[in-house]
């Protein structure tokens, strides 16, 4: 029998026609980055809660305002939701305020009016800090490391030492690595599926090849660098899913240390940033290689040398009394 791939193909726009997917869908589904993704749900569900609606899915946009999206933002921030978030709840909001509105459910105007809420612009001291010296020479195990410590040796040299986020840690292919011109680099697709190339120093390095040194010993297969592990240092031959699953590695660390210090994966990224602006390179270069759309962003994951703060400020000569 002949198949009509036309009528196939009407059938199925026939069949998408008829799918009513909720506009906060529509605006998660255009993201790229699966973590971005799984953010704004999170988010989302987050303001359909303050509206007392079980799943962002039945949000009523029929009958929301502005007022109502203000008073959101006025409740979140009440529960401790700091500027940072309650922006990242707008833009949420804001996204797919106008998918609603391009499918017929929220008037243009009440659209104009929920884009004209400005973000918080205030922002606090960061809790997030570098690591200080003694702290990065403790984080890694180089007396007897057992095969756990290998692994988890080469993740924090990469977390540090290249300054990659969680998930490019955890997406990294074996195939990452490349040697040109005399340096070695990775390459691999970072936010948003930019594609990022970064040099890797030789201490970096060093800990990469004892890990697949381990890896060729234990024929692990996985095309990404890091498997997974189980309790008594037993590898599964499986990527890491999970940006939870990194957060405990550099948390079990820090508790084997007696809890002297605690730091999340993205304080090596900010200990990468620190180490560098100190060293004297530029703003820009820091950019480049932590994958930054904005230098903003940069400076704000830079902790600056409160010596040099104290020794500035003791320039201020006030008249004397």
């Amino acid at each position: 029998m002949q198949i009509n791939s036309n009528n196939i193909l009407s059938q199925s726009l026939i069949n998408l026609q008829e799918v009513d997917t909720p506009p906060t869908l529509r605006y998660i589904y255009t993201l790229r980055a699966e973590s971005s993704r799984k953010t704004m749900e999170y988010t989302l569900n987050g303001f359909a809660k303050v509206l007392n609606i079980s799943h962002h899915k039945l949000i009523p946009w029929e009958k929301l305002t502005d007022y109502h999206i203000a008073m959101v933002l006025n409740q979140l921030e009440e529960n401790g939701i700091k500027d940072t978030r309650l922006n990242t709840y707008l833009t949420a909001i804001k996204r797919s305020a106008t998918f609603a509105n391009g499918m017929g459910r929220l008037p243009t105007d009440v659209l104009f009016r929920i884009t004209q809420i400005q973000p918080r612009k205030g922002r606090s001291v960061s809790k997030a800090r570098p690591l200080k010296s003694f702290e990065m020479s403790e984080l890694f195990i180089t007396n007897s490391p057992t095969l756990r410590d290998k692994r988890n040796n080469a993740m924090f040299a990469l977390l540090v030492g290249c300054g990659l986020r969680c998930t490019e840690l955890m997406t990294l292919s074996i195939t990452a690595f490349e040697y040109k011109d005399n340096q070695d680099w990775i390459r691999f697709y970072g936010k948003g599926h930019v594609e990022r190339r970064v040099p890797v120093n030789a201490d970096t390095l060093r800990f990469v090849k004892e890990w697949e040194l381990v890896r060729e010993q234990l024929n692990i297969t996985s095309d990404t660098l890091f498997v997974k592990m189980r309790r008594g240092d037993t590898f599964i031959d499986e990527p890491i899913q999970a940006r939870s699953s990194v957060y405990r590695v550099v948390q079990n660390r820090c508790l084997q240390l007696g809890s002297k210090f605690m730091i999340s994966p993205h304080d090596l990224r900010r200990t990468t940033a620190t180490i560098l602006y100190h060293a004297g390179v530029r703003i820009s270069v820091i950019q480049d290689i932590l994958g930054h759309a904005d230098s903003k962003t940069t400076q704000r994951y830079i902790q600056k040398d409160d010596n040099l703060l104290i020794e500035a400020i003791k320039k201020v000569s006030l008249p004397s009394s």
